[in-house]
């Protein structure tokens, strides 16, 4: 049985060196008992009744419910969201840190592998959305309505980033806005695709239909609308190589 957050997430936090050396022996002794199926059967099974009993659709309850789980603070905050979404998105691969006010639109059409991290204040309104293993999305990231997004394993996307994946044209003789009717408007779907390894730094925008190949990166408040070649670093002006990582992916299971 599966649960929420199992016994690799807390030991992947006891090597924390950011964390005191006390809290760090208090998730290395969590991470042992995570290891016993005599704790591992009954605690899936809360998990999966808690998350049945928060996502009930009962008029108000589940409002205020909603309201409640996506503003609980500290731990209690990541353990309610991840049994309330866990629930609704079509894939959740555990270990996943949803933080305070995170907006997903779509969730029944979005899959996440494990050890991700959302931050505070992100909305994602797109239409697909696949994240990888080991994705950080990082405070503040908007990613707009319509169209795919794909993020792979290691990938981030860092602070007040835009990703754009759809446009809608106002240069067709028809009109624009959500108060319109929608087969007046003429809006264009696309994919945004990160591949693995590739970095989106601080206030970059991403238009529609661009592809950042494996290790890519764009710099800090680009607006991007054309790809980037594995390993480049990009400037507005120029591409430069990146050093490619030399060291193992991250080993989750000791």
């Amino acid at each position: 049985m599966k649960l929420l957050f199992d016994y690799r997430f807390f030991n992947f936090l006891s090597k924390l060196e950011s964390q005191p050396r006390r809290t760090r022996k208090l998730y290395s002794r969590i991470a042992k008992i995570l290891r016993y199926k005599v704790i591992i059967c009954p605690l899936a099974i809360f998990e999966k009744v808690l998350g049945f009993i928060l996502r009930l659709l009962v008029p108000i309850y589940s409002n205020l419910v909603y309201l409640f789980v996506k503003h609980c603070t500290g731990f209690l905050g990541y353990y309610l969201r991840a049994a309330y979404y866990s629930g609704k998105a079509r894939k959740w691969g555990g270990n996943i840190i949803v933080d305070e006010d995170v907006i997903f639109e779509n969730i029944e059409h979005y899959e996440f592998d494990e050890f991700i991290q959302i931050d505070k204040r992100v909305v994602i309104g797109c239409e697909h959305l696949e994240v990888g293993r080991g994705v950080h999305i990082a405070m503040g990231t908007i990613i707009g309505k319509g169209g795919n997004v794909i993020l792979r394993d290691f990938s981030g996307i860092s602070y007040g980033c835009i990703l754009i994946p759809a446009s809608e044209s106002s240069n067709r003789g028809n009109r624009t806005g959500s108060m319109i009717p929608y087969g007046e408007r003429c809006i264009k779907k696309s994919i945004i695709h990160l591949e693995k390894e590739s970095l989106i730094y601080s206030g970059c925008i991403i238009f529609p239909n661009v592809y950042l190949a494996e290790g890519a990166v764009c710099s800090a408040g680009m607006i991007v609308n054309k790809d980037i070649g594995q390993w480049k670093i990009a400037f507005p002006d120029k591409e430069i190589d990146r050093v490619k990582i030399t060291t193992k992916e991250p080993d989750y299971e000791t």
